[in-house]
């Protein structure tokens, strides 16, 4: 059965988030409506992770398996065909069975975008709307204690399930023209935790917490967390990386 892997980008303005809910408008829903009327099967498309609702994505990564057999090229088209105009598949292509969007992945990269000037109305669904000056010096200085691997358990919401040990392998903090952008890359993360750590540096940055409180809620792994959560319409996905011997079909 051929296993299909996909490149989507998506808006999450208007979406409870990526996995599937009853009643409720996600991602995961509307591609596999989409496969639906492709195929008359019942896919369960399976993605490199989850984003919550309101978050974006440039480069998020599927696959499914399907018994329908099509030139990779005619995937990507008959899919965007069927799917909204807020959820664009850039690329399809035949993979081995051995390839899984979320096992195979061995890093992510996600962004944050902030904004300190005057409130924008047409930007407030993509760039989070501070509207208060920040010391992004300070903030950048603050990002450096968080690259390694640590245990991030204080960072984000931790369960039963896997480890919250990640490595960090870069995380910077850039402001242009009161433009703040975040750039994290990792081998992975758990939820919440890219918001949870830009919500620190929100709060260092606006001199209402410190480099060291912050220090010693990492080192407590987990028995202090942090209280701070950066919205999620600030946020992107912007790409999934695998090993490059992954694509082979």
């Amino acid at each position: 059965m051929p296993r299909i892997k996909c490149l989507v980008s998506y808006d999450g303005s208007k979406f409870y988030g990526f996995q599937v809910q009853d009643k409720q408008r996600t991602i995961q829903g509307e591609i596999q409506k989409a496969l639906h009327n492709i195929t008359r099967e019942n896919i369960i498309i399976h993605a490199s992770g989850r984003t919550d609702a309101k978050v974006h994505a440039r480069e998020q990564v599927f696959h499914f398996d399907t018994a329908k057999e099509l030139p990779d090229e005619r995937w990507k088209m008959a899919m965007n065909h069927f799917l909204p105009n807020d959820i664009y598949i850039h690329d399809a292509q035949q993979v081995s069975e051995e390839f899984h969007s979320r096992y195979s992945a061995v890093g992510k990269e996600y962004r944050y975008y902030l904004n300190t000037k005057e409130y924008s109305v047409f930007d407030t669904n993509y760039i989070y709307q501070y509207n208060r000056p920040l010391d992004t010096a300070l903030m950048n200085e603050a990002a450096k204690l968080f690259i390694g691997e640590h245990d991030f358990a204080s960072y984000c919401v931790s369960d039963q399930h896997g480890t919250t040990v990640r490595t960090i392998y870069q995380f910077d903090v850039i402001e242009k023209d009161g433009i703040v952008e975040f750039i994290v890359s990792g081998n992975g993360f758990r939820r919440y935790m890219v918001r949870h750590l830009v919500g620190a540096l929100i709060q260092i940055g606006a001199h209402r917490f410190t480099i060291e409180e912050a220090k010693k809620r990492l080192e407590s792994c987990g028995e202090k967390h942090i209280l701070f959560k950066a919205k999620p319409q600030g946020l992107y996905l912007c790409k999934v990386n695998y090993e490059e011997n992954e694509n082979d079909a």
